[in-house]
């Protein structure tokens, strides 16, 4: 997926689908949409120093880039 297309749901609780390379179907986790560097976490070094990646919160999630996103949804609502 495009930076620009997955910034667009940034702050946002929404479902995304990752390519996992093991089934046609992805992997897929829900939260609320956030990327690395954000000032609210400058205290937790994992999410501040890197740069161009993207996690989830409530509940935590691993750190991703952009091209492992296969699809993304607002939760409640259309793509």
């Amino acid at each position: 997926m495009k930076r620009s297309d997955l910034e667009k749901y940034l702050g946002k609780k929404v479902r995304v689908t990752f390519f996992d390379g093991e089934t046609e179907e992805g992997e897929t986790c829900t939260g609320e949409l956030h990327k690395t560097g954000e000032e609210q976490f400058k205290n937790n070094s994992n999410l501040y120093i890197s740069q161009k990646y993207y996690f989830l919160i409530n509940p935590q999630s691993f750190l991703f880039k952009c091209s492992h996103v296969k699809e993304i949804q607002i939760i409640g609502g259309k793509k």
